[in-house]
């Protein structure tokens, strides 16, 4: 346990308890989302008076647009990066929960694992710096734990098939509290929700060789290993298999990828660490920590944070079925930004695929549609690939999304775009994480960003 980093958390910690009347600002991301219903139930178990608001991003209009608006205010998921125009326009009485790249300023309420040693891209996300500081307002707030776990996997945190550094501290009082289990086993994504067909064909991490994206010859797989695809009329997901066929399932897909020569490290990325939320439902999304996690961005991405907040929260009437409605229309528009580029084309530069959507895909979206490309057969994992979208405002947004391999091999996008943030100059605000960052740009600069952004890639590849 990092004691700088915890001392931190009690001072914000008494603060909060000494303060009333909070606007509470997080991000509309997984991550944003669980970070800002810790706070908020931390402080309204506290009986607080609070309210709360969503952004996409932190930028300054957005500053100028809440100043003056409330007594203190709570910065998670975001703001970091902002400390300079924060203390412009805020002044005082604001508080920073943040894991992403701070700027060179001081300012007495900001806790960021970066601060510390800690590294905020895998060893701890935000909801797990918003856990800490709820854990040193109370104890009993460690049942909150299962929200920072599933603010973890929504970020991407256990991409080394386990969650470590802080986050296993956060995951140890989250089993403690009764509230998550954990076991080793097939980690693709749709283990509760997606019919086996389709949890084998839409995997994107990894890649599947012969599977990924092809139905045929995923349900030529199963056929062959003599699993029941269906269960009466209900279509049979991995977690609906006995014991024996899970390990079958599992073990054939293992023999498989080694018949491909796919490298080691890849298919021993299959088989990890699983979190199950164990107060819901079995059947439910909320169950599974990855699962829960898309629910959120789903949300958070269609302009609805404030339903995955009231999930989050414990709210399973009013906003819960609201919030599957939700997810079912998040994955209709995922499939529709795909068949859209499909039908485009993709261009490709020397150190990155590209494509530009123009209006025609949600800004809020695109970096999950370019993430999706790896597992849909249109592109290689060999280069990152980065979308384009044209805001409301007439400027340009770029997502960009990358494979562990790539990262792995020394791709920061997350530091890419905040360089470039300085190089391009005024109207651009940029960063993110190593694989996935985004950044706002002028759209005269469109041409400049490309060629800047392909030497800067290969750059960091070289």
């Amino acid at each position: 346990m990092n004691q700088g980093f915890v001392q931190k958390a009690k001072e914000i910690a008494k603060e909060l308890k000494e303060r009333d009347h909070f606007l509470v600002v997080y991000n509309h991301d997984a991550d944003g989302i669980s970070s800002g219903a810790i706070i908020a139930t931390a402080l309204k178990r506290l009986g607080k008076n609070f309210e709360v608001k969503v952004l996409k991003q932190l930028y300054v209009e957005e500053i100028r647009k809440i100043a003056g608006t409330a007594q203190n205010y709570l910065f998670i998921d975001f703001g970091s990066g902002q400390l300079k125009e924060l203390k412009e326009i805020i002044k005082e009485n604001f508080f920073v929960l943040d894991h992403h790249q701070p700027q060179k300023e001081e300012w007495q309420h900001h806790l960021n694992p970066l601060l510390f040693g800690i590294d905020g891209g895998e060893e701890i996300s935000a909801a797990g710096v918003a856990y800490a500081v709820a854990k040193c307002v109370d104890k009993k707030n460690s049942d909150l734990a299962a929200l920072a776990v599933v603010g973890a996997i929504g970020d991407m945190q256990d991409s080394s098939g386990q969650l470590v550094g802080f986050n296993r501290e956060i995951l140890s009082d989250a089993v403690s509290a009764g509230v998550i289990s954990t076991k080793t086993g097939l980690r693709l994504y749709g283990r509760i929700s997606r019919p086996l067909i389709q949890f084998l064909q839409f995997s994107s991490s990894p890649i599947i060789p012969m599977l990924t994206a092809n139905e045929q010859n995923c349900l030529l797989f199963l056929q062959g290993l003599g699993i029941e695809l269906k269960e009466g009329e209900q279509w049979r997901c991995f977690e609906d298999l006995s014991k024996q066929e899970q390990e079958k399932f599992s073990s054939a897909l293992i023999v498989h990828m080694h018949k491909w020569n796919v490298p080691e490290w890849k298919i021993q990325s299959l088989i990890g660490e699983i979190y199950s939320l164990e107060k819901e439902h079995k059947k439910s999304p909320l169950h599974d920590a990855k699962e829960f996690g898309t629910l959120l961005n789903s949300c958070g991405r269609h302009g609805l944070a404030k339903v995955g907040l009231a999930v989050c929260m414990g709210d399973r009437k009013e906003n819960y079925p609201t919030a599957l409605a939700m997810l079912a229309e998040h994955r209709r528009q995922l499939r529709e930004g795909l068949e859209l580029v499909k039908e485009n084309g993709i261009k490709e530069f020397e150190g990155f695929y590209f494509f530009d959507a123009g209006g025609k895909v949600k800004d809020s979206i695109i970096g999950i549609v370019a993430g999706m490309l790896y597992g849909s057969g249109v592109i290689a994992p060999t280069k990152p690939i980065i979308a384009l979208v044209e805001n409301s405002d007439g400027s340009l947004k770029a997502s960009g999304r990358a494979t562990s391999e790539l990262v792995r091999n020394g791709l920061n996008l997350g530091k890419i775009f905040k360089e470039m943030q300085v190089e391009l100059g005024e109207g651009t605000e940029g960063g993110g994480h190593r694989p996935a960052a985004g950044i706002k740009f002028p759209k005269p600069k469109k041409q400049e960003f490309l060629a800047l952004l392909d030497k800067k890639i290969k750059e960091q590849l070289a």
